[in-house]
């Protein structure tokens, strides 16, 4: 962590050190003192109270042993039954000593002895108690004989609950274990498994009545004992009773008084600790702050003040450092802005960076509340490019372009060394003030920017305060002035040089040697990144007649014309060159696919079919291009020229007015594909399209319980075409997503009027494309189509691909949850052929997993496509998902599927995909009861 700024000098860290530890020693050590004295007296009274509690529990054992005495009296002197409630409360068994002979009155047996020593002190009429260790615990035994003298006694044992107590009515917290003095017999103890411990304790409890303490589980006992007389009263060694307790419970107040305790004297201390941190800044900071002023101004750092807001010395030395400061600081900030101006002028063509530079040290040279910089453009004299920057701590490079007034330039040139002017009188026609007053300023120090007596531009310091700038910083803006005329004056002649190399002076497009290095870098770019581009070459089919009909002024005007409408039909990202005379070069960037540059070589065919006007005459034109394609016909710049320069040839050579590619194949394919999509696209509209659904069979009842819509085009001219050639072409056209659109929308439609015929289908599955989840609303897109057929959205499951999901995964996610959510089942396609990951159906609302045809082919025979399907059938039951097998086309491979307790299957078997009505009388006629087909597929 890093130190607070005050303590990083040696002397604040001692006065802090000294500060700090004359309060927090004392503090902390009669904290620690006073949570050891109380620790000490708690665990003393703990220990007292624990004495205290050991005696009572041990006089109330021997009161209930005298009860139990007095009871075994009675008994023996007839005056209560052995049966009486009292008696069998008290005792687990009872018997009768006359004469020599034992009678047993209640209970078991008793197998006790009485010593000789034991029946003198019966005869004497005294009780006896005996306590007798066995293996799983010590029995007590009471005898009392009878007060009628008559030499009769009873002898029993005594109930264990009676004897130690309820437990429930023991204090809490505390346990207790009761031993004999002299044989150390455990008679009871409430603590299990501390008997040894408390036995050792008992062992010293006559020498010692100090607290004893012991670990178990971690936590720290302590007991204290109790020696309970037994002799007199019942001529047997004494008992002593051990109390013992935690330490935590007999410090619980101790614990509560420390949380209160201990944030009190962190508060004094951290108190302590900031009177300290204030009393030591207000000493040592104004000390460091000038010592770091010091060494930043000898570094050469002047911007920074201290601005000390003190009434004493240190305010009066703080004020002497920032004058001093400001005043070299605009010194060193003008050498320095100069210098670096002129390096710029002569290291860089580029005018806006010296004017940004100009802009940023003029805030540290001269200070004004806002700066702009206006530059004639040198083609449009009454334009002007106003440079500013944006206000803001960190404020971005402006610029603004304004028509200038036709004086502006004349009072320019009057007031070469610089004028004030106040805006609030000064004329509205200088434009370049408009800036300064939109911002509320009310004074203005207008200085000329001049170059071999011509102004060039002009530079503004605005002001909110009418204050006119001293001589000083007059004579510093001149100085900026004359090197942006120096620049400005470069930067037009760097431009004008680089114009005549690199662009055509007729239609002001990239000449061939520019182009040359656009195609270089495109190339360059391509083989990096592994992007395609076209090159096309274009030519103007008999140009030569419009210079000889015509003449050549004519002819440029037409050539002009030309060019912008090819640039016309590219996009920003394309080049466009003259090469030449009547030939043009197009740079298409970044295509997938031929068509592309086919489409745009054909509208710029089409562009320059239409007329041109040459004054007030017509004239109509048409064009051959050439088309290469990167890296097929070339892969670096002439022999991609060369191809497209022949392609071209080839095209005059046809008839002309036409585009061909290099290779003839391509001419083909491409000109299949612009076919095939523009037919697509009127498709719909020309009710061409139309939706077949295949029906999918139930396994296990042999019922049709759903099925999946497939889409099919039949041409007008080229008949039914597969959608293996129509939907990729969507694909890429981007046309898919308006086709999905429709194919949710018959489908929703199709299985309303279903549902109003009686035929109920669970589900119709319908292909998703990625591009539809490329659209947020595609779930509102499919809610709107259920909504309008009424019907439940469980109706339509969504059939996807594993492809989808490495295309766009978050988006598809996000998407498949909202539908599953809405109702809607969702189906994994072609499951096992791509990159089947467990994570996707552990991830995804995925309810049903399709296993593609590819291991159904030859399944029967008994191959790995059969343990394969088994894996998958296996996997998708054990994670609550229904199998779906695609292509199943013999009745060996629907039995395989059933052993291997497939759900559904789909395929010529049951059925190929049919249209709409003829599916509907499928589904009528397959019935189990009814069709010998059904059963079949049932069994």
């Amino acid at each position: 962590m890093r130190m607070p700024a005050v303590l990083q000098t040696r002397v604040a860290r001692r006065f802090f050190a000294l500060f700090v530890l004359a309060a927090f020693l004392p503090l902390a050590l009669v904290g620690a003192l006073s949570l050891t004295q109380l620790r000490d007296l708690m665990l003393q009274q703990g220990d007292q109270r624990l004495a205290a509690t050991a005696k009572t529990y041990g006089m109330g054992i021997f009161e209930r042993l005298l009860g139990a005495t007095e009871v075994a009296a009675g008994v023996a002197g007839g005056e209560a039954g052995a049966d009486s409630a009292m008696a069998q409360r008290n005792f687990r068994s009872l018997a009768l000593l006359s004469g020599g002979r034992i009678t047993q009155l209640m209970g078991e047996p008793l197998a006790l002895e009485l010593g000789e020593a034991q029946l003198r002190r019966l005869a004497s009429g005294k009780p006896v108690a005996i306590v007798r260790a066995e293996a799983s615990r010590a029995r007590v035994f009471v005898a009392a004989p009878s007060r009628k003298g008559d030499g009769r006694a009873v002898v029993g044992e005594v109930r264990t609950r009676y004897l130690w107590g309820p437990s429930d009515e023991l204090p809490a917290g505390t346990e207790f274990c009761t031993l004999e003095d002299v044989t150390r017999t455990v008679m009871f103890c409430q603590a299990p498994g501390g008997e040894g411990a408390l036995r050792a304790y008992a062992a010293r409890a006559s020498e010692t009545s100090a607290t004893q303490t012991w670990e178990r589980d971690g936590e720290v006992h302590r007991a204290r004992s109790w020696a309970q007389f037994m002799g007199a009263a019942f001529g047997t060694a004494d008992w002593i009773v051990v109390a013992s307790q935690t330490e935590q419970a007999q410090l619980g107040r101790m614990l509560e008084y420390r949380r209160i305790y201990v944030p009190v004297v962190i508060l004094a201390l951290l108190l302590v600790t900031w009177f300290t941190f204030r009393q030591a800044r207000n000493i040592v900071e104004p000390v460091g702050s000038l010592a770091r002023r010091a060494r930043s101004m000898a570094q050469g750092d002047f911007d920074e003040r201290l601005r000390m807001k003190r009434d004493d010395e240190f305010g009066e030395l703080a004020d002497a450092f920032d004058r001093m400061s400001h005043r070299l600081g605009r010194q060193f900030a003008s050498l320095k802005a100069l210098s670096q101006i002129d390096g710029l002028i002569l290291t860089t063509q580029d005018t806006a960076q010296v004017i940004r530079t100009v802009l940023q040290r003029l805030a540290q040279m001269v200070p004004a509340d806002s700066t702009t910089l206006s530059i004639f453009e040198r083609d449009q004299g009454d334009h002007a490019r106003t440079y500013y920057m944006s206000a803001g701590p960190e404020g971005a490079f402006m610029m603004d372009r304004q028509r200038m007034d036709e004086s502006t330039r004349a009072q320019l040139e009057q007031d070469p060394e610089g004028r004030w002017l106040d805006l609030a009188t000064a004329a509205q026609g200088l434009t370049y003030l408009t800036h300064a007053r939109s911002g509320g300023m009310r004074g203005a120090l207008v200085q000329p920017i001049v170059w071999r007596g011509v102004p060039c531009g002009v530079l503004v310091l605005a002001y909110r305060e009418a204050a006119n700038p001293d001589e000083e910083d007059m004579a510093r803006v001149r100085e900026i002035a004359d090197r942006v005329a120096v620049a400005v004056s470069s930067a037009w002649r760097d431009e004008q040089l680089y114009q005549q190399a690199h662009y055509d002076p007729l239609t002001g497009a990239p000449n061939r040697m520019l182009f040359k290095d656009r195609l270089g870098i495109e190339i360059a770019r391509s083989h990096r990144e592994g992007y395609r581009f076209a090159l096309l070459f274009i030519d103007l089919d008999h140009f030569k007649s419009v210079n000889d009909s015509f003449g050549h002024a004519a002819g440029d005007i037409v050539l002009r014309e030309a060019a912008t409408r090819i640039s016309q039909c590219l996009r920003a990202s394309d080049t466009v060159s003259r090469q030449g005379g009547d030939e043009f070069t197009v740079l298409v960037t970044n295509i997938q696919h031929a068509e592309e540059a086919w489409l745009i070589a054909e509208a710029i065919v089409a562009a320059l079919s239409r007329e041109f006007m040459v004054g007030d005459q017509r004239c109509f034109l048409s064009a051959s291009v050439g088309i290469a394609s990167y890296p097929i016909d070339g892969t670096n710049a002439e022999v991609l020229l060369k191809s497209a320069d022949t392609a071209m040839y080839r095209a005059k050579a046809g008839g002309r007015a036409q585009v061909v590619f290099y290779e003839e194949k391509m001419n083909t394919e491409a000109l299949t594909r612009l076919t095939l999509d523009r037919d697509l696209r009127v498709a719909i509209q020309r009710g061409e399209l139309e939706m077949h659904y295949q029906p999918q069979l139930d396994l296990r009842t042999g019922l049709i319980r759903g099925a999946e819509a497939l889409l099919r085009w039949r041409h007008p001219t080229k008949g039914l075409i597969s959608p293996v050639r129509f939907i990729p072409l969507a694909e890429e056209s981007g046309f898919i997503e308006q086709l999905g659109q429709w194919t949710i929308a018959r489908v929703c439609e199709q299985m309303g009027r279903w549902r109003a015929e009686g035929i109920v289908l669970e589900q119709v599955a319908v292909n998703f494309s990625p591009r539809q989840f490329r659209r947020r609303n595609v779930v509102d897109q499919v809610a709107h189509c259920i909504a309008e057929a009424r019907i439940p959205a469980s109706c339509l499951e969504i059939e996807i691909t594993e492809g989808l999901l490495l295309d766009r995964g978050e988006a598809v996610e996000g998407a498949l949850r909202d539908l599953a959510s809405a109702g809607h089942l969702i189906a994994l396609d072609d499951f096992g052929t791509g990159f089947s990951s467990m994570s996707y159906l552990k991830r995804l609302p995925v309810n049903t997993l399709k296993i593609d045809r590819v291991f159904i082919d030859g399944m029967e025979q008994g191959s790995d496509a059969e343990a394969i399907v088994a894996a998958i059938i296996a996997m998708a039951h054990a994670l609550g998902k229904t199998v779906i097998a695609e292509g199943v086309e013999t009745d060996q491979q629907a039995e395989v599927l059933r052993r291997l307790r497939c759900d559904e299957i789909q395929g010529f078997l049951v059925s190929p995909a049919l249209p709409a009505q003829q599916f509907a009388a499928f589904v009528r006629s397959f019935r189990q009861s009814d069709s010998p087909r059904a059963a079949a597929l049932h069994e």
